[in-house]
């Protein structure tokens, strides 16, 4: 009538003499493998179902790690990107600055003419005058009148010099007249600049004169202002008289214009006096 309930602690005990029972049993005749296999084959669907949110959230966290790595990995490849196109950017500017001073130092300088090498500082604002200025002035004994060539032709003339720079006319400048004459035949022309770099101007161009396109120009030294031979201009197209008993020819200037950095300035020395042996 009286129902004793076991107590706790002996209740514990209980339980850890059948576990250590069990696991004896166990141990030594491998008696429970198949419950083992049974509970394992029952649970493990369940395993999967209980698991799979902890899966999709380290998907999730893997996704976002990778995808801050490569946004990373992309600025980093585009920042690398931009400096190795401006590293070949100064590789291609110094390329082809080295190919024209190879080129001024291989300069025939005309006889009786010293050479100074010269670099071009500033590029005046003027829309209707050709016009830079160089780091060489009369401290460096440049003076006014001087030709300045590259390694193609004739740029200008020296225009006003300062103590430490100098003013130089392009050949393009619409004040600018140079006396030349044609390669092939002789004739001797005015040709004139137009205010633009890459377009010179024979003028007074008589309609009978043996013109043709192609033809070079060269100085012809009448003027005793630029040596003879300096190659000057190409002749692009001749056109005939219009409103004057005059024609007109066109032509591309051989030397660069307003695009080289490097020049050099043609000094006349005096009669009896041997221009120093060297390079510009």
């Amino acid at each position: 009538m009286f129902v004793r309930v076991m107590g706790l602690p002996l209740r514990l005990s209980l339980y850890v003499l059948l576990c250590l029972v069990l696991m004896t049993v166990d141990a030594r005749y491998d008696l429970l493998h198949q419950v083992r296999a049974g509970l394992t084959a029952v649970l493990h669907p369940l395993q999967n179902q209980l698991a799979r949110p902890f899966r999709y959230l380290q998907e999730a966290f893997d996704f976002f790690r990778i995808h801050g790595e490569l946004l990373r990995d992309v600025h980093r490849l585009q920042a690398e990107r931009r400096e190795l196109l401006l590293l070949l950017q100064d590789r291609e500017l110094l390329q082809a600055e080295n190919l024209h001073l190879r080129a001024l130092l291989d300069l025939d300088t005309p006889p009786g003419y010293r050479a100074i090498a010269v670099e071009l500082i500033q590029v005046l604002p003027n829309p209707f005058a050709r016009k830079v200025v160089v780091n060489r002035g009369s401290r460096q004994g440049v003076a006014p009148g001087w030709p300045v060539v590259d390694a193609l032709g004739l740029v200008g003339q020296v225009t006003r010099v300062y103590p430490n720079s100098s003013e130089v006319s392009l050949i393009t400048s619409p004040e600018q007249d140079v006396p030349v004459q044609v390669l092939r035949n002789g004739l001797r022309l005015l040709v004139s600049g137009e205010g633009q770099d890459r377009l010179l101007e024979v003028r007074f161009l008589d309609m009978h004169a043996d013109m043709q396109t192609g033809d070079i120009l060269v100085t012809s030294g009448l003027d005793g202002r630029y040596p003879a031979g300096i190659p000057v201009a190409r002749v692009l197209a001749t056109e005939p008289p219009r409103h004057s008993p005059f024609a007109r020819a066109l032509c591309a200037p051989l030397a660069g214009v307003g695009k080289q950095r490097q020049l050099v300035i043609l000094q006349r020395m005096p009669e009896g006096v041997q221009p120093p042996a060297g390079r510009p």
